[in-house]
């Protein structure tokens, strides 16, 4: 919301706060003095309402959405080559609103970059099975589990299209110090 507020807004502003029998109505050097404050706070007002349109990602615009973006991820999401502030913003937004931390973020990661990938967790019963309960067990194909490895994965990928972006996607979803090993 611009609020587009003149020297002579200002001014008017001014000469209301001050008390009518102390000027005439016609003051010319007064009026000049006021004009003056005048363009000085319509300045900054101009510039306030600049900064709060610059302090939201929705309503960022141009070289600040770049700065943003650089905040936001460094190097890793630059703006691409002619590309529009609503595109990238709409990158930004979904990097930023991006599942991490869980298997369901690592496959939806390396589906975004082209690859296609099974995730084995050596310390989820629910990969390795247990004695006596559903799914993997004794006898039964499948990995063998260990709690040695805590925050690690074992991934296979699949569809090898751009294995460097699928590699770079999965490390991103990963916890701190955690660990995929990718096969393929």
């Amino acid at each position: 919301m611009t609020f587009g507020l003149t020297s002579l807004d200002f001014a008017s502003r001014l000469r209301l706060a001050l008390p009518g029998r102390w000027f005439s109505d016609v003051a010319p050097v007064l009026d000049g003095l006021l004009t003056g404050l005048g363009a000085g706070w319509a300045t900054l007002f101009g510039l306030l309402d600049e900064v709060r349109l610059l302090s939201r990602l929705r309503t960022i615009t141009g070289v600040y959405l770049d700065l943003a973006g650089a905040d936001y991820f460094g190097a890793r999401l630059l703006r691409r080559l002619g590309e529009k502030d609503g595109a990238y913003r709409g990158r930004i937004i979904a990097a930023l609103l991006r599942g991490r931390v869980t298997r369901a973020a690592v496959i939806e990661a390396a589906m975004a970059a082209g690859g296609v990938v099974d995730v084995f967790e050596a310390a989820q019963p629910g990969d390795t099975g247990v004695y006596g309960g559903p799914g993997l067990g004794w006898g039964v194909a499948g990995g063998w589990g260990s709690l040695l490895m805590p925050l690690e994965a074992l991934v296979t990928m699949h569809a090898n299209t751009g294995v460097a972006d699928v590699r770079a996607a999965i490390a991103e979803a990963l916890p701190a110090g955690g660990a995929a090993w990718v096969r393929g």
